[in-house]
């Protein structure tokens, strides 16, 4: 009997399509096999899901698979159970999620893995003598359960400074004994390459990185030598969590609240939530670790979810960093400092660290030099003609840049609308505060440490060796300098503008303002020398900054609870996030109103409260009109079903609507 194969094709249509089976080709299809195929007008790649004696069309109308594109089978039973989840989990394509699942594409034959550190090994790890007493305590309870060969879920909530990584290594360790695999995700490999260092001292040439700045080839390498068993220990951002571990005992998500395991485009998946699933399916156990752990992870603590661990001081007792709110109000109030980057107490405390040769850790999170440029004739504010966004000037290219669509206006002499050549640079990015260190601190060694300044190959490592070397005294960054950095000899960090994320028009934005605060502060005083933080303000009562101040996550936990109970945002709902775009706004608005008014009597027995629909924050970028309709419910399924069935209303609209993209994201860390 002829059998048929249910293939996957990466296209926004949550479905897959049937082919028939070429005799040649018939003993190489199978689940998870890799195929061409033709699709529409071109071929396409897609992946075999199943096999049917029956399928739902005539057979004279079934296309056949042209041919097989890699040897074997790229996904074995594990990753695509955990794709199917995804898919399902997320409203998403199943075709889309297994594209994003395979590295770049398999199709080159297997070669040897390569084992090169690249640009990642700065040699700053060091192996500690032993653990303390906590580390000690925390890793017992993690080690019992591994040894029960169960899953549990562990959330490790230890203060910058306390050893989280050495606690990941150990278990590791404790894994790869028993002849198992470990998983260990970072937000961005470039910026923890210490954690990378430090699994590669314990594991040597077996610990595997895997992350989208390396070469496809790279990945491909250490994808097929993580499926092959080769490797002990795989270390890498987001979409490694999709990597082929066959023996898979340990999983581990290091700074898990970070938004970066947020997929930002279809499949709009969280590599935290899909960790967890991937350790239930294959009895593994999870450990999520931070500082600063979401409202959600730590909510799911108190409710006995997670296993809450302790890690509440810093290693050898060594005391938090001492952290000061300057009061930026005062400060304008005097007119001789007003318009000044640097209050005077952090520019003395910044020429006293460098006169006694320690260094400095400076942040700002806005790069460039100025974030508007506007006419002083006429007022007029240069804008991307793309997004709803101002241009901000880079000095250095002397030119106007988009930091969302990156269109770039060069060489701008006079002001487009009036002709004008007298220009107001609002606003201060790093480039400005960079050029301000240089005038006031003319001896001073200065590294920038931001988008722009690591634009090329192995800048990241470069600079950031610099700085470990003790080659400069400064070192000014945006979020960059605030996660996953450990240099001793800094013992000031200073904050320039601390609450700048906290007027954005998001629920999380003070959650985001405490953890960056937090984080950041943790990179002072990591040594010997005690350190300080400075962290200039104009709202100094804001309890995201007084909490932030004390590095006390309790507190700041009860408050933040208080504020989404009352709103009722999540972790008190669940929330999904239907988003269109297209690039006619009537058409936009129309697909919005329609899709809403479909819904509003499609909530079933839960109570499901809609926002919108309304244009988004950004309510343009790259030439598209954007609009969304927000939904809050007690219960995902009922999200679900919603997203379901405007999906399933959207496939029979009408052809005047075929303009307008319609995408969904499920449990949005943001709505912007």
């Amino acid at each position: 009997m002829e059998q048929f194969a249910e293939v996957a094709v990466p296209v926004p249509l949550r479905r897959s399509f049937t082919y028939r089976i070429p005799e040649d080709l018939a003993d190489r299809i199978g689940p998870g096999v890799q195929v061409e195929v033709p699709f529409g007008r071109k071929k396409s790649p897609g992946f075999v899901i199943g096999l049917t004696d029956t399928p739902a069309v005539p057979v004279e109308r079934l296309k056949l698979i042209e041919k097989v594109t890699y040897p074997e089978p790229v996904f074995d039973r594990q990753i695509l159970d955990l794709a199917f989840w995804v898919a399902d989990y997320y409203v998403a394509s199943i075709g889309e999620v297994l594209m994003t699942a395979l590295p770049g594409g398999i199709r080159a034959e297997p070669r040897r893995a390569s084992t090169s550190r690249a640009n990642e090994e700065l040699g700053l790890a060091k192996v500690p003598k032993r653990l303390t007493s906590a580390q000690s305590a925390v890793l017992k309870e993690i080690v019992s359960s591994l040894r029960e060969n169960s899953y549990e879920s562990f959330l490790l909530h230890g203060v910058t400074g306390s050893g989280k990584t050495e606690v990941y290594v150990r278990a590791a360790e404790e894994v790869v004994r028993k002849g198992g695999q470990a998983l260990v995700l970072v937000p961005e490999i470039a910026l923890s390459f210490q954690v990378v260092e430090r699994f590669r001292l314990a594991f040597g040439d077996s610990v595997g990185v895997f992350h989208s700045a390396m070469t496809r080839r790279s990945r491909q390498d250490t994808w097929r030598a993580a499926r092959c068993g080769d490797l002990s220990v795989v270390v890498g951002a987001r979409s490694a969590v999709f990597t082929p571990l066959p023996s898979l005992r340990l999983l581990v998500l290091d700074e898990e609240n970070d938004g970066a395991y947020k997929q930002s485009d279809s499949p709009r998946y969280h590599a935290r939530e899909v960790g967890i699933m991937r350790a239930r399916m294959t009895n593994a156990a999870v450990v999520l670790g931070g500082a600063t752990p979401s409202l959600e992870s730590y909510a799911n603590a108190m409710k006995k979810k997670y296993r809450l661990l302790s890690l509440p001081r810093r290693i050898d007792n060594r005391p938090r960093a001492q952290v000061r709110l300057e009061d930026l109000r005062e400060e304008e109030e005097r007119p001789r400092r007003r318009g000044t980057i640097l209050s005077p107490t952090l520019a003395a405390e910044v020429a006293e660290r460098i006169e006694k040769k320690e260094q400095v850790i400076l942040f700002l999170n806005r790069r460039g030099y100025a974030p508007f440029v506007q006419c002083r004739h006429c007022g007029y504010v240069a804008t991307c003609s793309d997004c709803d966004v101002s241009l901000t000037y880079h000095q250095d290219r002397q030119a106007l840049v988009c930091h969302y669509c990156g269109q770039v206006k060069e060489n701008v002499q006079e002001c487009e609308k009036c002709g004008m050549i007298r220009f107001f640079f609002g606003g201060i990015g790093t480039q400005k505060v960079e050029e301000e260190l240089a005038a006031v601190f003319p001896r001073a060694r200065i590294l920038r440490f931001d988008f722009d300044s690591t634009r090329r190959v192995g800048s990241h490592s470069r600079i950031l060796s610099a700085f470990a070397r003790g080659d400069a005294d400064i070192l000014l960054g945006t979020q960059m300098v605030a996660k996953g950095l450990d240099f001793p000899r800094v013992t000031l960090v200073g904050v320039i503008y601390a609450d700048a994320g906290l007027n954005m028009p998001d629920f999380r934005s003070a959650e985001r303002t405490f953890q960056l605060l937090t984080q950041v502060a943790g990179r002072a005083g990591r040594g010997k020398r005690p350190g300080e933080v400075i962290l200039q303000t104009f709202y100094p009562d804001h309890y995201a900054l007084t909490t932030a101040a004390k590095q006390d996550y309790e507190a700041f936990f009860r408050e933040e609870m208080e504020c989404r109970r009352e709103l009722r945002y999540p972790p008190f709902s669940r929330m999904a996030n239907l988003l269109f775009d297209g690039r006619l706004e009537d058409r936009v608005i129309e697909a919005a109103e329609w899709i809403a008014s479909h819904l509003a009597g499609s909530s079933g027995s839960d109570s499901v409260h809609f926002l919108g629909p309304a244009p988004q924050p950004l309510s343009r970028l790259k030439g598209k009109h954007r609009w969304h309709l927000a939904m809050r419910a007690t219960r995902h399924a009922s999200l679900k079903s919603l997203c379901e069935t405007a999906f399933d209303a959207w496939d029979e609209r009408e052809r005047r609507l075929s303009s307008v993209r319609l995408s969904v994201d499920v449990d949005p860390v943001d709505l912007l």
